[in-house]
């Protein structure tokens, strides 16, 4: 897997709380082309010199050079890939919080900053041509909402629900498309995950032509994804859902931790049972860590 060296070109507020970092100098770096990309950043603890991995490609196992300072890892979504003069540009659009490495980075980098990158992904996977979208986020889904919007065409049409906690963080959501936006503004953290749930469950939705996104607290994922799958029935291309952040992240990762070598086990025997079955896969995995307390 590859991994790359950028440089903070600078920053600048989005909105109340998404910061947006533009890194450049990179080169024979390719976009996925897939608007909801996101990517891996490695930011050198205070002090230190930026140590790349070495990250096997079927593993994922990672292994740093002998007295190497590893970096910590967050994950952004690209809200805008460019190449100017040759040279490959990237912005990031960060939710910034209290506290937290990422938070703090986004609101401290200067330009000529080093951070690592490792190649980007992305999920959405809605037919070029498919005539009626509903997308669904808080804040940390907001970018990849925008990169959406800006990619339909004026023949389709989206219906767009976004949750926050503060009304300053609306942005311009610019788009060719029929769009229909709902801002919808919550009183606290602990109240994301029920509104982005019933953005979706409590809405009447097409029977065809149709494609559904949701990116925000991971609960709402799961329960978004468990109402199109067993009690709609829906196929997966007609979907996808994927969990940014968790509530209670502390406790789901401490729980993680004692399970993990049982969770990856039954993975692996259900990933060989399913073969390439996205949709079943997925189902079972929600399984096993319901299973697990997770």
């Amino acid at each position: 897997m590859k991994t790359y060296t950028a440089t903070v070109l600078g920053r600048r507020q989005l909105s109340a709380h998404l910061v947006t970092v533009t890194l450049g100098g990179l080169h024979d770096y390719a976009s996925t082309g897939v608007p909801d990309e996101y990517i891996r950043v490695l930011i050198p603890p205070a002090g230190e010199e930026l140590a790349l991995p070495q990250i096997d490609d079927a593993t994922w196992a990672i292994t740093y050079a002998e007295g190497a300072v590893e970096p910590h890892f967050r994950v952004y979504t690209i809200s805008d890939h460019r190449v100017v003069d040759g040279e490959t540009r990237i912005d990031l659009d960060i939710a910034v919080h209290d506290e937290g490495v990422g938070s703090e980075w986004a609101r401290t980098c200067r330009p000529g900053d080093v951070v690592g990158l490792i190649e980007p992904h992305g999920l959405y996977a809605a037919p070029a041509d498919v005539g009626w979208q509903l997308l669904v986020a808080d804040i940390t889904g907001l970018p990849a909402v925008a990169r959406i919007l800006r990619g339909l065409s004026p023949s389709q049409r989206a219906v767009v629900h976004v949750v926050l906690t503060d009304a300053a963080d609306r942005i311009e959501l610019p788009s060719p498309a029929d769009v229909d936006v709902t801002w919808q503004v919550v009183a606290k953290d602990t109240d994301i995950c029920e509104a982005l749930s019933d953005a979706v469950t409590s809405r009447e939705l097409p029977e065809s032509d149709r494609y559904v996104w949701l990116a925000g607290e991971a609960r709402s994922s799961r329960a978004v994804r468990r109402h199109l799958r067993r009690e709609l029935r829906w196929p997966q291309a007609d979907f996808y859902t994927c969990g940014y952040w968790q509530i209670e992240a502390e406790k789901w990762n401490a729980r993680y931790e004692e399970v993990a070598e049982e969770v990856t086990k039954m993975s692996a025997e259900v990933q060989q049972k399913i073969g390439d079955d996205q949709g079943a896969y997925l189902d079972a995995l929600d399984d096993i860590y319901e299973s697990v307390g997770l």
